[in-house]
């Protein structure tokens, strides 16, 4: 095998990158492992692969852990390695520390460091009321700890805010509709929007003027959180996937997730994250809960089939007044 032998498909469609992720067998990623492994001098005594997420994921032996990302959605692969220089060693809970990075044919590879722990969605379900209390504090103080680090002022991490809520926004409807939202609410999306003044980009831009601008993971969701269990409690032990960080000016754009795929519609683990994360006014209750349903809707990637799925459903779900009371008990 030499270098110049084309090992991944340089230039694939959305759909051909899709598809190979999805269903090519181990061996046909080894040749592209080999190389990278060589080219950094690390030590290849096995390999596992790890079905989660959009990406291309192998176990290391127990030491590192490797990501694959076709240049379809290279920025995902370039924010991973964008945020490790801007969070390394600065936050109490474990991040993935890189270990090398690179491309090959076109792919953006990333290798980290293997975090301790199980993911917390295999067992955030079967947790204890308790036990997820605990975990919730954790997340509200981490967040707080991430949205007040120094960072950079030059960064790749940072859009221009206004273009960037211009392109989730022109994106909104066309998005909800493509992954199969019922017709219903997808033709009440853009007035939903319009009455509770996210319009235009001031809705994603809740800090005050003379605030700094934060770094915001993004997706802070049971599938990227690391669990280890202590004295019959599970603690978190890392934040994996900053594969959607950016530098932005809006907190809700973070709290959304949470609050949804943990919280999940329970009024006492909503506030209880508020009060740890403590950098948000929730004074207005109201208001903040039709703007965590905007901030929700405009959100980049989000299926909200697969966001509804996670809260219970406790009343009619056929407009977004009634789906926010729903989402965000706060």
């Amino acid at each position: 095998m030499t270098s110049s032998e084309t090992l991944l498909p340089d230039n694939p469609s959305y759909g051909e990158a899709c598809d190979i992720i999805d269903h090519m067998e181990d061996d046909y990623w080894f040749p592209a492992i080999t190389r990278i492994c060589e080219q950094h001098q690390i030590s290849l005594q096995s390999t596992e692969r790890v079905k989660a997420g959009g990406n291309v994921l192998f176990k290391l032996g127990n030491t590192f852990i490797l990501k694959l990302v076709p240049p379809n959605w290279a920025y995902q692969g370039q924010a991973e390695i964008e945020a490790g220089l801007v969070i390394s060693d600065k936050l109490s809970l474990n991040v993935p520390q890189i270990i090398a990075h690179g491309t090959v044919d076109n792919w953006v590879y990333v290798v980290m460091d293997l975090l301790p722990g199980i993911s917390l969605a295999d067992v955030w379900a079967d947790l204890t009321f308790d036990n997820k209390r605990l975990i919730i504090q954790s997340i509200g103080q981490f967040m707080n700890e991430l949205h007040q680090l120094e960072l950079p002022t030059e960064s790749r991490l940072r859009p221009d805010w206004q273009s960037y809520y211009q392109k989730l926004s022109d994106d909104c409807v066309p998005r909800h509709s493509r992954k199969k939202l019922p017709e219903v609410l997808v033709s009440q999306i853009e007035d939903y929007l319009t009455q509770h003044d996210a319009d235009n980009y001031s809705v994603l831009e809740d800090l005050n003027s003379n605030e700094s601008d934060i770094f915001i993971h993004m997706d802070l969701n049971p599938w990227n959180l690391m669990v280890e269990e202590q004295d019959s409690e599970y603690k978190i032990s890392g934040v994996l996937d900053f594969g959607d960080a950016i530098i932005g000016r809006s907190k809700l754009l973070e709290l959304a997730t949470p609050l949804l795929f943990m919280c999940q519609g329970n009024a006492e683990l909503c506030s209880l994250l508020l009060e740890n994360y403590q950098l948000l006014d929730c004074s207005n209750s109201e208001s903040l809960r039709t703007r965590l349903m905007a901030v929700s809707l405009l959100r980049p990637a989000c299926d909200f089939n697969f966001v509804l799925q996670q809260v219970p459903e406790a009343g009619p779900r056929d407009n977004w007044e009634d789906i926010a009371g729903q989402l965000f008990p706060v």
